[in-house]
């Protein structure tokens, strides 16, 4: 028999799954109440009331169930999900939540109908479908394949705003199926890029053959840019969007997406902004930061460093990423602000990494989406500050995760600091201390003990305690 947990998620959507830490999502679930992937905040905030989406590998329904809450009673999801325990505890939750706009599809997709083998991994999320049996050691099970060409009809589908694809290694046996789908209807589509240590990039080039351009979310402004799989790919990058001209207008319309003719215009606009004849306030900084609780602190310190010279380029850097998060500007100059930031930042503490710039540069890294950097920052100044046991706050930075923005640090500003950097580092040096084990738990007990770790970071370190089976 297996004993079964509903979590509540952020949004208040609720997902059944086996009651084990032994599992990925009930972990994560339990430790982050929610799921790791930016790309499922994006969508909440993308989709509307009356929308029709399809989540092609759903799994326990974490997307599937807050796309469906997103898209309200008036909306529509279908959710394919194949293996027979997963689709179970997948429909118990559809049921939790009341979601008559969910239909549960017990089905996998590939290139033709008929049927396969599911092999059934402990992970469920790593199901796949299995085409040669003599290369699998794990239990499968018989699974029907539809394809989406077929189900075009079967539901008699029109105007579908979003298709996610988490497929295992079946997204290009999907496409070959759904040509006519892909050629009829114009979604927007979520697809895995990286399974496990796998690189998915021929698919760039399958959906462009169908008229898709492929595009990378910018975590800190909920943000579609244009993807260049010639530059180096973030190693913690996973999924990426496409969608053809028609649908990349409409949502370049609601602001919340950039094609490549459009970044090239505005790159000509905004140069105005970084030329150094004043066009850029470089103090922009000092009223966005002044007005936070480091800030105010920190203000008479931070004064005399600028006073004295040599932080210009600091001060430079902070104001283009203050520019970035102002939701006035369009968002064409807001990604330009913040891509100036960055490489100022990052070409900066390669040049000198003084004081807390790496704090700056990993706040914004991140923002931007390049997660690696981001955390070799962290980890870089965290050895700094644990060796010499002191920390400059003279010179104006950004905390490294944006909750530290709202703590008072009080006296013990190094320990803020410190704890700062830790807790960010243990958010983005992997999806979940699921994977880390037991190497986060000295982390996790130093955030305890600094006194400003979250309930995030409380719950992360009794997990691990009880997983591992140590006294909390």
């Amino acid at each position: 028999m297996t004993y079964t947990t509903t979590h509540t998620l952020l949004d208040g959507v609720r997902i059944v799954t086996p009651d084990s830490l032994e599992l990925i999502t009930p972990y994560v679930l339990r430790e982050q109440q929610d799921w790791f992937e930016d790309e499922i905040k994006f969508l909440r905030h993308l989709l509307q009331p009356g929308q029709k989406v399809i989540d092609i590998g759903a799994n326990y329904g974490v997307y599937a169930l807050s796309m469906a809450k997103a898209v309200g009673p008036t909306g529509q999801v279908w959710a394919f999900e194949p293996g027979s325990s997963t689709a179970g505890l997948l429909a118990e939750g559809i049921a939790a939540n009341g979601f008559a706009q969910v239909t549960l599809v017990q089905s996998a997709l590939s290139s033709a109908s008929g049927t396969a083998q599911l092999s059934l991994n402990p992970h469920s999320e790593l199901n796949a479908l299995v085409h040669d049996l003599a290369e699998t050691t794990e239990e499968t099970e018989t699974v029907s394949l539809v394809t989406l060409d077929e189900c075009l009809e079967t539901y008699c589908w029109q105007d579908i705003e979003v298709v996610k694809i988490d497929a295992e290694g079946e997204e290009a046996n999907i496409l070959k199926g759904g040509e006519r789908f892909f050629a009829w209807l114009s979604p927007l589509v979520q697809y895995e890029i990286k399974a496990g240590a796998d690189l998915h990039t021929h698919l760039i080039e399958s959906f462009a053959a169908l008229g898709y351009t492929s595009y990378r979310l910018v975590p800190g402004l909920d943000l579609l840019v244009p993807f260049n799989p010639e530059t180096q790919m973030d190693g913690f990058l996973l999924n990426l969007f496409c969608c053809k001209p028609d649908r990349a207008a409409r949502l370049a319309a609601r602001g919340v997406l950039l094609d490549a003719a459009e970044l090239e215009t505005a790159k000509e606009q905004i140069k105005e902004l970084l030329e150094t004849d004043g066009s850029l306030d470089i103090h922009r900084w000092r009223h966005a930061l002044s007005g936070l609780p480091y800030g105010r602190q920190l203000a008479n310190e931070w004064a005399v460093t600028m006073n004295s010279g040599g932080s210009e380029e600091v001060a430079q850097a902070l104001s283009l990423y203050t520019l970035s998060r102002d939701s006035s500007l369009p968002a064409r100059a807001r990604f330009l602000a913040l891509e100036a930031g960055f490489r100022c930042l990052e070409t900066l503490c390669g040049q000198q990494a003084s004081h807390l710039r790496l704090a700056s540069l990993a706040r914004v890294a991140r923002d931007y989406g390049a997660r690696s950097l981001a955390v070799n920052a962290l980890a870089q100044l965290c050895t700094t500050i644990l060796q010499q046991q002191q920390v400059d706050t003279s010179e104006p930075f950004l905390a490294p995760g944006e909750r530290f923005d709202s703590i008072v640090p009080g006296e013990a500003i190094g320990n803020w600091v410190l704890a700062a950097v830790l807790e960010e580092l243990e958010r983005l040096d992997s999806f979940s201390s699921f994977y880390t084990g037991a190497s986060a738990l000295q982390r996790l007990q130093i955030i305890r003990e600094l006194g400003f770790g979250s309930s995030e970071m409380a719950r992360r370190l009794s997990l691990l305690q009880a997983r591992m089976g140590l006294p909390a």
